[in-house]
């Protein structure tokens, strides 16, 4: 058991609100429209299939992890069934991602960590004009997900350490990034550097995502520290994730809001 994690979850389970505690009309909607919002698209339908198969697949791929690994296996040699059920964001998360992009009609999303592809499936069908830019290091999973997503034709693939291809990627295409999305590399240093050499690419209106946050001490340390930088305006923890704002109409404000 990650002792570390249940921890951290008492904690937030006694901290966090919901939308009735927000004085910001803003954070109101968002926490009640965006994140919380129950109504189901049938959009998701095609999405939630290949989820269920990748959950029923016995078949074994060899995995190259560069970041802090599984805390779940250890083993080079994993079942795709068991990547998906330890790896992938429950549908809820991923269908909140999905209404993001909807609801703000964002263009350019980063993805760092593409693991099988689903959150890749939510953020590129959420607006099939919008680009995706999803980096997965492993082979064999960016394999998969560009199975599972042959049928979206705005995702744009980035395979190999992140550390490298994030930054001439950056430097090459000088996108105005809107939602960034990471779940890769969980460790402080890495977690650090996504943000710093992402952070001038963000808009006002941009919102930064980080997995895990509650996941190791380092990722605790990381999100403590991300959300304090002077850029940031507000924050909101959901135990899963993290969300970072940069309006500057914002007060300065840190939530911990019920998911």
């Amino acid at each position: 058991m990650n002792f570390f994690l249940a921890k951290e979850y008492i904690r937030y389970f006694h901290l966090k609100s919901d939308e009735h505690s927000l004085h910001s009309p803003f954070f109101y909607h968002f926490h009640l429209n965006t994140i919380k919002k129950k109504a189901f698209s049938n959009e998701w339908k095609s999405i939630e299939n290949k989820r269920k198969a990748l959950l029923e697949d016995e078949s074994e791929i060899q995995i190259i992890d560069l970041g802090a690994g599984s805390k779940v296996e250890n083993s080079q040699s994993r079942k795709i069934k068991s990547i998906a059920r330890h790896s992938l964001s429950i549908p809820k998360f991923s269908q909140f991602l999905f209404r993001l992009i909807k609801d703000f009609k964002f263009e350019n999303t980063i993805e760092l960590g593409t693991s099988l592809g689903i959150n890749t499936s939510y953020l590129a069908k959420a607006n099939s004009n919008a680009s995706i830019y999803t980096f997965e290091a492993d082979p064999s999973a960016m394999k998969i997900a560009k199975e599972v997503n042959t049928d979206l034709e705005n995702i744009k693939y980035y395979e190999g350490d992140i550390g490298h291809l994030l930054p001439e990627m950056l430097n090459r295409l000088n996108p105005r990034i809107n939602l960034v999305y990471v779940d890769a590399n969980h460790t402080y240093e890495a977690s650090v550097e996504y943000f710093n050499l992402i952070l001038p690419y963000l808009t006002t209106q941009s919102v930064y995502i980080m997995d895990d946050i509650h996941w190791s001490v380092g990722m605790k340390k990381a999100w403590d520290e991300l959300k304090l930088r002077k850029e940031v305006t507000s924050s909101i923890d959901l135990f899963d994730a993290g969300l970072l704002f940069f309006n500057p109409d914002f007060q300065k404000q840190h939530y911990v809001l019920d998911f």
